[in-house]
């Protein structure tokens, strides 16, 4: 099981770094399914959620300091944004232990539909806008910190599988300074939320080593290979990562449902 999990949290990291995500989209079903697939064990969506939000934690930090250096991260976005989602997600992060499994992984289902309906809608948007020419309308960067953080603490992700949809179609930041500054956000929020997961007892720490390591390795080659990749190409594997996740999912709950 330890070296199953240390290979899915490679995975998590780089895409984590190279893409602005927590890291949760991929690193949840591939924890829900990988291990019974190769009989190690299974892990709960309870579990799962509670590895994943500390992941989060440790691969937003570890992209974060080189989209830094390359100036891809707008801080006040990363202020208003981070701090009400950071909240927010402790409170859904506490209390989703309230929550059965099921609820919890059709939550997930759910954000992951509205994030795909979100990247297909077209906007007219400069990706090469540099960070100092960005525009951003203040009104909803508190109102988005407090929804993506509830649902980000619930379902246990650091919430850039929504996020960088809503920065980039409603906000309408270039995708870029977004990846950066998704990440910076979502340190924050995925800060709070392991602190909830650990208060409410959902983090097993001998499983959350191989994870956390992976994850450091990993995130901050993806922040590097990020840097050069076209916005375009960024898109077209976002979309694709994001709806493979969401296939995993659907194949996960039926198969336990033997249908």
């Amino acid at each position: 099981m330890i070296i199953t999990l240390f290979l899915i949290s490679l995975v998590g990291g780089f895409l984590s770094g190279f893409l602005g995500l927590g890291g949760a989209v991929v690193i949840v079903p591939l924890m829900l399914n990988i291990p019974p697939l190769f009989n190690v064990g299974a892990l709960t969506m309870k579990s799962v959620a509670g590895l994943s939000m500390v992941q989060a934690f440790f691969s937003s930090i570890s992209g974060l300091i080189i989209h830094g250096k390359n100036r891809f991260v707008h801080y006040q976005i990363l202020l208003y944004v981070g701090i009400s989602m950071g909240i927010s997600s402790l409170l859904g992060s506490y209390f989703s232990k309230y929550l059965n499994n099921d609820i919890i992984l059709i939550i997930f289902a759910a954000t992951i539909l509205l994030s795909l309906a979100l990247l297909l809608l077209e906007r007219n948007q400069n990706d090469n806008e540099e960070l100092s020419d960005v525009v951003v309308n203040k009104k909803l960067l508190i109102p988005t910190g407090v929804a993506v953080g509830a649902i980000s603490g619930i379902v246990g992700a650091g919430g850039g599988f929504i996020l960088i949809p809503i920065m980039t179609k409603i906000l309408k930041i270039p995708l870029k300074i977004t990846i950066g500054t998704s990440l910076g956000i979502i340190f924050i929020g995925a800060l709070f939320g392991s602190i909830g997961k650990i208060l409410s007892f959902q983090v097993d720490y001998i499983l959350l080593a191989p994870v956390v390591l992976g994850s450091l390795i990993s995130a901050q080659f993806g922040a590097r290979v990020s840097k050069i990749a076209p916005p375009k190409i960024l898109k077209i594997i976002l979309f694709i990562v994001i709806s493979l996740s969401f296939v995993q999912l659907v194949v996960k709950y039926l198969y336990e449902r033997q249908i």
